[in-house]
């Protein structure tokens, strides 16, 4: 069996979650009466069970005879993904373990039971993600009552409250915060396993997902999707737009692989491997036809007395701006208009009266193709450092890993 593995094979491999420590078994024990013997059972169960994930990939992991179960590559690279998941299911059974010394009621054998139901865990993932359970149940094809007796049944067994039931919907407990983290990071493993799977198939295949604030999103990374695609065109990139704080949370579940983002004041790095690419500007920009575009030598102060586009407020480029005003003894101008939206900005500067801050990077092609005109102001370069974030104890696909190979070679300058 041979197969180009995609997202939904992912979902299959994470709906198998109760045969996927049967693989681990039987690959540490070499055959299946032993690996029947740790898990406390039959030998055919772990046939079986073995079967069952081959023919959810559609792949053989290991090689059958008479020195028993052997795995083949496909099965040690599966195998290690599952040892990854293992150390997310200890994590969150520890932190269970220490929350329950604490007079929590959590039933560690219902919590055990629930990590290794994918079906279940992804009914709290869904739940989380859209808080409501008509929602959830479409994600899941099931009706909603189902879904919610369903929920019921695992806060029952589990002695504890998941969610939170309102007016506005669902809000799950720090409990349930906790689970679902590590549900996501789990699921998150087993799509770069069915990428690293298809890459030793013989064609790099699956999806990585790239989050990014706006300074990337018109010149970089379009460039560097581009070119990872002429390269590998069977790879699918998925874009998250986002504020930082929202992108960061997703990068440390798994959600996203990697973020192009703005480290700012605030930012916690723990946990994360923060490379700098390089070093963006913001500039003032208008219309060609501004009545200040041309001059030379514009102080921050006549800037301030015409109507003007900012970045939203508390974003670390507005902080930048309004603490280069306060250097130069004068009021930030008022914004007209906060937006990072590069459409609209466009169309506003049409009018001949407004001027807009804004990342170098983000409007070059505009600036280059005489869209837009950059405002010569007498000031301190305002830049900051634009790094990739990612997951400190994460091992992407190979999929992410050439997307991300070409965000470095886009951003490096030439030679």
């Amino acid at each position: 069996m041979t197969s180009l593995l995609d997202d939904e094979a992912a979902e299959r491999m994470f709906l198998q979650l109760h045969n996927l420590r049967i693989i681990a078994s039987a690959a540490a024990c070499g055959s299946a009466t032993a690996a029947g013997h740790l898990l406390f059972k039959s030998a055919s169960t772990i046939t079986r069970g073995i079967g069952e994930v081959e023919q959810a990939i559609g792949l053989t992991l290991f090689e059958r005879g008479p020195a028993g179960f052997i795995p083949n590559l496909y099965g040690r690279i599966l195998v290690e993904r599952i040892r990854r998941i293992r150390d997310e299911m200890d994590l969150v059974e520890g932190e269970f373990v220490r929350a329950k010394t604490k007079g929590s009621r959590v039933s560690t054998g219902a919590l055990s039971y629930l990590l290794h139901s994918g079906r279940k865990l992804l009914l709290l993932i869904h739940l989380a993600d859209k808080r409501n359970f008509a929602d959830a149940a479409g994600q899941l094809k099931v009706t909603q009552s189902g879904a919610s007796m369903a929920l019921g049944r695992i806060e029952d067994s589990l002695g504890v409250r998941l969610f939170f039931r309102g007016m506005q919907g669902l809000t799950p407990t720090d409990e349930a915060s906790k689970l679902i983290l590590h549900a996501k990071r789990m699921r998150a493993e087993l799509r770069h396993a069915a990428s690293e799977l298809s890459s030793v198939a013989g064609s790099l295949v699956g999806t990585t997902i790239i989050g990014t604030l706006p300074m990337a999103r018109t010149d970089i990374l379009p460039r560097a999707i581009g070119r990872c695609l002429a390269r590998y065109p069977n790879i699918q990139v998925q874009t998250v737009e986002a504020p930082g704080a929202v992108l960061i949370s997703q990068l440390r579940s798994g959600e996203i692989d990697a973020v192009l983002s703005v480290p700012g004041p605030g930012f916690e790095p723990a946990g994360l491997l923060v490379e700098p690419l390089f070093r963006d500007e913001l500039v003032v920009v208008a219309s060609p036809t501004h009545p200040l575009a041309g001059r030379r030598g514009l102080t921050l102060a006549e800037i301030a007395t015409w109507k003007c586009i900012l970045p939203r407020r508390h974003s670390v480029s507005r902080t930048m701006f309004e603490r280069a005003c306060d250097d130069e003894g004068i009021k930030p101008p008022k914004a007209a208009v906060e937006t990072a939206d590069l459409l609209l900005m466009r169309l506003l500067l049409a009018d001949r009266e407004m001027l807009a801050l804004t990342s170098l990077s983000y409007v070059q092609y505009e600036l280059t193709a005489g869209i837009l005109s950059r405002i010569d102001v007498r000031m301190t370069p305002i830049e900051r450092d634009v790094a990739l974030l990612r997951r400190d104890a994460m091992t992407l696909s190979p999929a992410a890993t050439s997307l991300i190979d070409e965000i470095r070679a886009t951003t490096c300058p030439p030679a």
